[in-house]
């Protein structure tokens, strides 16, 4: 009798000491399995320091002043692309009445949406139902009116277009703070909205803009009384357009009283140019809160250009050089960019109009290739490919291709990080901004290199 109960404490204490230790175990595994977190090399693996300077590539580019598309040409590549639905919007073509039931329906499955997803506060918390339920209480949907009047607008500063009327960080996972899922876009100075709804507080906006509907602080817009107000302003024959990273605008002709800035690719009508400043017409809210206009000044040493700068290869690759090491900002939060706002400020200094979302930008030019998996394919598609003014897109990605330097393949884009090892020696090594990179980063990382990840690459000469 002592001996099977002496066996069956044995049994019961091997048990137990057998399952403390596969917890052990298995937390020092799934510890060692959290990629660390570090600074990402400078230079990144197989950059050399002159490739930081966009002459380097322009010396490896055919023809590299050859203007790409005419500014007839651009327009019209413009139009084509707008009339291709969920790529890009006319603002000032839509109609001054809106059906209430639709725009109703519209905002309802947009927060229908969002609820499906799990969500986090920046203080790691769920996202509850009481979040959304004073959402919903704040846009009062039930006050849309069967016909709706459509009010047109002009953004009066650099603001933050969100998914939903709050300025609350909104994380997908916990921790994640750098990405405000909330966060869908971010609108320049001077852009054209339809405005659709208020919400009760009178704070928040609901606007179509040409990239994206969405929510907009309403002391960011000014409504006009007069549609064309707002054509004239963004038609205008004279105009400038910003061409450096960000530009200063100043409210004296003597450049002292600091007004705003804007940020590459945004154009303001030009009213004169004198010595040591040109003239723009900036939008401001009157009295009324009604969208007026007023002088500014722009000091003639700031990186503009008097109209688009002609589309060439050169150009485009010396505008993309204006941007390396820009800080990387999660759908321009910040005033910053993203990848695919960094692409879209590039091409907009040429009037070429891009869709804000990478996987819309991979939509748009002439495709050249499309990968189903990773191979040798892909560096024979390379080696004929233009430069400077090819897009390179995988999921959730989008670069500007450089060219081929011994054997590599380069790339200029926005990033914010890339993985080295896996599983348990798996390191996250942090950028965040523009860098010059080849496509073989990654490639010892758990997703693989860029090359191996890359699935579309099109070139954005007219055409579609």
């Amino acid at each position: 009798m002592m001996n099977k109960l002496f066996n069956s404490k044995t049994r019961r204490k091997r048990i137990l000491n057998l399952t403390f230790g596969f917890w052990i175990l298995a937390f020092i595994f799934i510890s060692g399995c959290a990629s660390k977190l570090c600074i990402a090399p400078y230079p990144l693996p197989h950059v050399k320091v002159k490739m930081h300077t966009p002459g380097y590539w322009i010396s490896k580019t055919d023809n590299p002043d050859k203007v790409i598309m005419s500014a007839e040409q651009i327009k019209k590549f413009n139009e084509a692309n707008c009339k291709r639905k969920r790529i890009l919007g006319e603002v000032l073509r839509t109609d001054n009445i809106m059906s209430g039931k639709k725009l109703s329906r519209n905002i309802l499955n947009s927060i229908k949406r969002i609820q499906r997803e799990k969500w986090y506060t920046t203080d790691n918390m769920r996202v509850d139902n009481l979040f959304f339920e004073a959402v919903y209480r704040n846009i009062d949907l039930n006050k849309i009116p069967d016909k709706a009047d459509v009010k047109f607008a002009l953004t009066l500063r650099r603001t933050n277009l969100r998914v939903l009327p709050t300025d609350e960080i909104i994380m997908s996972r916990k921790n994640n703070h750098d990405f405000d899922r909330f966060q869908d876009s971010a609108i320049d100075v001077g852009q054209p909205l339809a405005l659709l709804w208020k919400t009760i507080d009178k704070k928040w906006a609901y606007v179509k803009t040409e990239i994206t509907p969405g929510w907009i602080h309403a002391e960011d817009i000014a409504i006009s009384d007069n549609k064309n107000d707002i054509v004239e302003y963004s038609d205008a024959q004279e105009f400038v357009v910003a061409t450096g990273n960000k530009i200063d605008i100043f409210s004296d002709s003597k450049c002292e009283n600091f007004l705003d800035s804007a940020q590459m690719g945004t154009r303001f009508p030009l009213m004169s140019s004198k010595k040591g400043y040109f003239i723009i017409t900036f939008p401001v809210a009157n009295r009324r809160n009604k969208l007026s206009f007023r002088k500014a000044y722009i000091p003639i040493y700031e990186d503009v250009h008097t109209g688009y700068v002609p589309y060439t290869k050169r150009n485009a690759i010396n505008q993309s050089f204006k941007l390396l090491h820009a800080p990387y900002g999660w759908g321009g939060i910040k005033g910053e960019r993203d990848c695919s706002r960094f692409i879209m400020d590039i091409f907009a200094c040429f009037g070429i109009r891009m869709p804000r979302n990478s996987s819309q930008q991979a939509r748009i030019g002439r495709e050249i290739a499309r990968f189903d998996r990773s191979g040798t394919q892909e560096r024979d598609v390379l080696k004929k490919l233009p430069q400077g003014i090819s897009i390179l897109y995988m999921p959730g990605h989008i670069m500007l291709y450089l060219g081929e330097d011994n054997g590599n393949y380069y790339v200029i884009h926005d990033t914010w990080a890339y993985t080295e090892g896996k599983w348990t020696s798996m390191v996250k090594k942090h950028i965040g901004r523009v860098v010059v990179s080849d496509l073989s980063l990654g490639e010892y990382g758990k997703t693989g290199s860029l090359l191996e990840r890359l699935r579309i690459i099109r070139t954005i000469n007219g055409e579609y």
